[in-house]
């Protein structure tokens, strides 16, 4: 469980995510979502199908501790959309997120 929430996005994403920098940094907003929305959307559909269909849904606190920090980093990041406000800074900063992910996981486990 830990492979799969900490290391598996960060060697998915990490070229979506370097290029989406690259993008906003260029003033390509709209590409860089595109970019990051289209490879999640892969990514979340066809594993998360196979989870489900085959594996037993045990909600304990890391996987909680995870649905939360999606749900704050989602809001933050729409905030920042809804108010034309995105920089590669601010982009970069959602990161943060991934870091109290975890250190949150490392203390629950």
């Amino acid at each position: 469980m830990v492979v799969a929430l900490l290391l598996s996005p960060i060697a998915t994403e990490l070229p979506e995510i370097m290029n989406a920098i690259i993008w906003v940094r260029q003033g390509k907003t709209q590409l860089a979502l595109a970019n990051i929305s289209g490879a999640m959307m892969i990514q979340a559909t066809v594993p998360s199908g196979i989870g489900i269909l085959f594996t037993p849904w045990l909600f304990d606190s890391a996987l909680v501790l995870a649905g939360a920090v999606t749900m704050a980093s989602v809001s933050y990041l729409l905030w920042h959309l809804r108010t034309h406000r995105v920089t590669a800074g601010r982009l970069s900063a959602a990161a943060g997120f991934y870091a109290v992910f975890a250190v949150g996981l490392a203390l629950t486990l």
